[in-house]
């Protein structure tokens, strides 16, 4: 019993034994005590019951005080010397099983053993970029490389779980490559470049689903995270039996991404960069799609087009974060030529065929 428990029990006791005027027996009283300490208990149990109810209707609330178990590695990269032999520039363990990185080829393309080879990968990175990966592959495994730039020391990639993995730099024929084989559902959550120095820039990949993470945009050290915005550019109806259609645009640290049909039919990305104010550029296109989509400048407010049956038709364009977004279906009706205009109606673009394809544009 602790002292505030006797202390309660004997005020209450004294209490019962003031209000009576017959001699007691001394077991009423002792159980009389009993009782009282007996629903004190039950007091305190009913208020931890309470607590532990709250704790599980707000598991928010105790996230912070709760680390989560680390997760499994599967995935192990070694570190090789500073020049590729043999075209080798990664090579590590997945599942436990062997796995090796080569280059080969002009471009040149990087391939592992039982996964397909990927797109020409360059010499050197886009734009301003650290690191531009290319990702190829099918079934459980994915082989991710790309061109890095002569700043970057090491590279890490870190899962949302906290288990972090750092690729170094080889070279081959002059230029820096970094490659590796990973599982197609890796929760990646953050790619960071270093130099010798410290940090040189980070990314957060966009959470492609059914897919690998994709690595566009990269933010420098003590950036800001720039907010999610999401919208749908179009929709409509394309003729054909199941020939709905609709693009959506989703805006966020990872840059911008078009997705056709909500990403089933494809996903095209773009870094966040500060286009002209007249820009027209085509993001969406490629064989077998029935629709098309762009990005803007902020000063187009929509583009006139003209169809090849002398039809026209106003093409809506929808501004989130400084660009705009267009979205049309290929199947409406050929586009003849096409005119970007102000809120003023001021032509500012103009071109032929559809909307900033690289021909078109004038």
């Amino acid at each position: 019993m602790s002292s505030f428990d006797g202390q309660d029990l004997g005020q209450a006791v004294g209490r019962a034994l003031a209000t009576i005027t017959a001699p007691v027996p001394e077991p009423a009283i002792v159980a009389q005590g009993r009782r009282i300490r007996q629903r004190r208990r039950l007091v305190r149990a009913g208020a931890v019951a309470v607590v532990a109810t709250v704790a599980v209707a707000l598991p928010g609330l105790l996230f912070t005080a709760v680390r989560p178990s680390p997760p499994a590695r599967p995935l192990t990269i070694s570190k090789l010397g500073p020049t590729a032999r043999d075209g080798v520039i990664g090579a590590g363990t997945l599942e436990g099983k062997p796995w090796t990185v080569r280059l080969a080829g002009p471009g040149p393309v990087a391939t592992a053993a039982g996964l397909p080879a990927t797109g020409r990968l360059g010499t050197a990175p886009a734009g301003s970029a650290p690191v531009t990966f290319r990702v190829a592959g099918s079934g459980g495994w994915r082989v991710l490389a790309g061109p890095v730039s002569p700043a970057v020391a090491y590279l890490t990639m870190r899962l949302s779980g906290g288990t972090s993995y750092r690729l170094w730099p080889v070279a081959w024929h002059g230029h820096a490559y970094v490659g590796v084989v990973v599982p197609w559902n890796l929760p990646l959550a953050r790619v960071t470049a270093y130099t010798r120095h410290g940090e040189l820039a980070y990314a957060i990949p966009y959470p492609n689903l059914g897919g690998f993470p994709r690595v566009v945009s990269w933010l420098r050290p003590g950036a800001p995270v720039p907010a999610v915005s999401s919208a749908t550019v179009a929709h409509g109806w394309t003729g054909r039996p199941a020939g709905q259609w609709s693009v959506q645009v989703q805006v966020g640290p990872w840059g911008t991404c078009l997705l056709d049909r909500l990403g089933y039919q494809g996903i095209w990305c773009r870094p966040a960069v500060s286009y002209p104010p007249n820009a027209v550029i085509l993001v969406m296109s490629g064989p077998g799609l029935t629709e098309a989509a762009g990005i803007t400048g902020r000063a187009v407010a929509y583009i006139q087009l003209r169809l090849r049956n002398g039809k026209t038709a106003r093409l809506h364009v929808l501004h989130i974060g400084g660009q705009g977004f267009y979205a049309l279906s290929l199947l409406a009706g050929q586009v003849a030529s096409w005119t970007a205009y102000t809120t003023t109606g001021h032509a500012i673009a103009n071109g032929t065929g559809t909307p900033g394809s690289p021909r078109s544009a004038k």
